[in-house]
């Protein structure tokens, strides 16, 4: 175990207290998590692809304080459990949100599954505006509260479906156990950073959930959805206001600002 790292990933996500190998330190590590390292593209939406390095993913994340997509979030969070001393496996998803579940999409979505005390759970940090906050069971088709909302998760035959309650069911992403290779990640990392018709290339997307809402920023509106429902939206009309809400909503630092400025903002 890289201690050191360790330490550094704890402080980064202000977690306190004893780390041991249990369902309470998996639950706070996942809650704290995205809410201290928020999900953004700027380096695919800039004309990077993002490296899937494990030493370079954690200098981005969390020597540098940038937040990154759901590659780079769930390698370091994969890193960090193993070397608390977790069972946590890497998957690939077909992405079925804002689509038809029956939607045959492409493996670019990666999560994890951990398992503890002979249960196996739904562990991801890295999917943007319905990011979990909790892991879920994966073997229970029973609605299941999270800080930040309602997930199930459906079993057909050898696969799972995981949906998020937003006043009806709505499908979220589509996986099955299977071995994936570091090499399966790179090939979708490069697909999505790199194809002239991916979202994240496209767009320029930031998100981040703590224990009051969830804040999503993209086509220059900043959507805040509270807990109790309630919703603003703010149009972020300006370079200016652009950097002020890296900053101030998302936690970034000049860095991150810098990288946009290079590229024309």
């Amino acid at each position: 175990m890289d201690m050191l790292k360790l330490e550094k990933y704890l402080e980064r996500i202000h977690y306190s207290g004893a780390v041991e190998a249990d369902i309470n330190t998996l639950k706070k590590i996942h809650q704290l998590h995205p809410a201290f390292i928020p999900f953004e593209n700027i380096d695919s939406y800039t004309g990077k692809v993002p490296s899937l390095d494990a030493d370079d993913v954690f200098h981005k994340l969390v020597s540098e304080e940038r937040g990154g997509y759901c590659y780079e979030q769930n390698l370091l969070l994969n890193e960090m459990l193993i070397s608390m001393g977790f069972r946590a496996e890497i998957q690939l998803a077909r992405v079925l949100w804002k689509k038809d579940e029956n939607s045959r999409t492409a493996k670019t979505h990666m999560l994890q599954i951990v398992e503890l005390d002979e249960q196996k759970y739904l562990v991801d940090c890295g999917f943007g505006t319905v990011t979990l906050t909790s892991p879920l069971l994966l073997d229970n088709e029973e609605p299941q509260s999270t800080p930040n909302g309602q997930f199930r998760i459906s079993r057909k035959d050898n696969g799972y479906t995981l949906y998020f309650w937003k006043e009806i069911w709505l499908p979220v992403y589509r996986f099955v156990l299977d071995n994936v290779e570091h090499t399966d990640l790179e090939v979708a990392n490069w697909y999505v950073a790199t194809h002239p018709q991916s979202g994240f290339r496209k767009n320029l997307i930031l998100s981040k959930v703590d224990e009051k809402a969830r804040y999503t920023f993209v086509d220059h509106v900043l959507n805040i959805r509270y807990n109790n429902g309630e919703k603003t939206s703010s149009d972020i009309d300006s370079n200016h206001r652009l950097f002020e809400m890296l900053e101030n909503v998302f936690g970034l630092k000049e860095n991150a600002v810098e990288m946009l400025k290079h590229a024309g903002y």
